[in-house]
């Protein structure tokens, strides 16, 4: 159950809190100290000095992996510091920059935040430390993620390429014997799963995280920012045709209003009234043996408009190295050395990876998941980390717009209001407030 609790905390970390601390982004880049450094880039000569590197963590197996990463390196000592989430980690962090001191060596930071703790100033370009030449190392979408703003600014850890998970008895109670592959087939499945059960519904109706993802997924890209020029459209095509279709769903009273990870919905799909969760491949391994008997559930691929394949990414984050550490080139060392081999498959011990090598790994791919009747459900998640649309960008306060998505958007999805004059009301908020932060924003 550790693994889904820190997995619950990353995405619960994209909705709340961290728009109260957004407040100055683009003066923290002022605030931002480079430390006493010494400007060295030589990563080996650096792990071969004494040296403590402070880690700040929200997960409860970092201090293993830094043990064993000193069996490794014995010079190199951590000071493992364990924060409550990735909310708290990115409040800690921004309040040390703004300060001028107290940041660590060595941070997680959620993929959906790089973007904001790049443009305040928080971490460093892992560039010149030589982490550019593991590229090909990994996928496209999370080494895109790791890219903000022309600086390489951290190491791709976990992945969340989209898959659905569906309960096939409850889908064969309403005569659908196969997962849906396509939005069409989907809604045939939703209308059908509610008429056999008004109880039972097809999905809940969902967070921002979910919906930034579906919109993602559907080709949308409403989010784009340019140094300070930010340019918001949630009204572009791939947004609008995700927001009709699942306004749809809403309209037809086909969606549960159960608010993810809460009691009651882990009660529904325990009890089959909730037949599908639309999650990262994170969930893979999340323990749904813990929401039925195995089997009761199986691992699809996304559904899509056309049935060609199409995904976005859920989740996931990186490891980053601040701008006020002084032990820059020790702390990008050990990020080498996670980027492969023995180091990688030490950051992989939890989680669903970004690595090729694992990702087509036969070893990895065909593991049988019992709580799936024995499926190799890896080779679906491997399958969508393939088919991630390109082109995504998170805004620089996304903390922030997760943070009101709950006034505009989930207000119309908890009262099956409109959509799309929901999301223009979520729009106008976002505008407003990143012009008051200091970026021109669609100027």
């Amino acid at each position: 159950m550790e693994k889904i609790t820190t997995r619950r905390w990353a995405r619960l970390g994209a909705v709340v809190g961290t728009g109260a601390l957004l407040v100055g982004v683009l003066a923290g880049c002022s605030g931002a100290a480079p430390g006493a450094d010494s400007g060295s880039t030589d990563t080996d000569a650096a792990l071969k000095e004494d040296v403590t590197l402070t880690w700040w963590t929200w997960s409860d197996t970092t201090q293993e992996q830094a043990d064993a990463i000193s069996e490794v390196y014995p010079n190199v000592t951590f000071d493992v510091v364990k924060l409550e989430n990735p909310d708290a980690v990115v409040t800690k962090l921004q309040n040390a920059i703004k300060a001028g001191k107290g940041a660590p060596d060595i941070v997680p930071v959620e993929y959906q935040t790089m973007p904001q703790l790049t443009l305040g100033g928080a971490l460093a370009d892992l560039e010149p430390y030589g982490l550019a030449e593991y590229e090909d190392a990994f996928t496209a979408s999370t080494w895109n993620s790791v890219n903000v703003q022309d600086q390489l600014v951290g190491l791709p850890g976990d992945s969340g390429p989209m898959v659905m998970i569906y309960n096939k008895a409850l889908y064969e109670k309403a005569g659908i014997t196969e997962a849906p592959t396509t939005w069409d087939e989907f809604a045939t499945a939703s209308a059908a799963i509610h008429a056999a059960d008004p109880e039972a519904y097809i999905a809940n109706s969902g967070d921002a995280g979910f919906f930034t993802s579906m919109i993602w997924a559907s080709g949308g890209q409403p989010f784009k920012t340019d140094g300070e020029n930010v340019t918001i459209d949630l009204q572009d095509e791939g947004t609008k045709k995700f927001a009709d279709f699942w306004s749809d769903r809403l309209e037809a009273g086909e969606l549960s209003g159960l608010a993810t990870w809460s009691d009651e919905w882990t009660k529904a799909l325990t009890q089959d009234k909730l037949g599908t969760l639309l999650m990262g491949s994170w969930m893979i391994s999340g323990g749904m043996q813990d929401y039925g008997p195995a089997g009761r559930f199986q691992v699809a691929p996304m559904p899509t408009w056309d049935g060609q394949p199409a995904s976005a990414e859920n989740g996931g984050s990186g490891l980053s190295v601040t701008s006020q550490s002084e032990n820059k080139a020790a702390a990008a060392g050990i990020l080498k050395y996670l980027a492969e081999g023995e180091g990688r498959a030490l950051l992989n011990a939890n989680g669903f990876p970004s690595t090729i090598a694992d990702l087509e790994n036969p070893e990895w791919l065909d593991a049988p998941f019992p709580g799936y009747s024995d499926q190799p459900a890896n080779q679906v998640g491997a399958a969508s980390a393939e088919s991630v649309i390109t082109g995504w960008q998170y805004l620089p306060y996304q903390g922030y717009a997760n943070n009101v998505f709950s006034d505009s958007v989930g207000k119309a999805l908890g009262s099956g209001g409109d959509l799309n004059e929901a999301l223009v009301d979520w729009q106008d908020t976002l505008v407003e407030y990143g012009n008051e932060q200091g970026f021109s924003v669609n100027k």
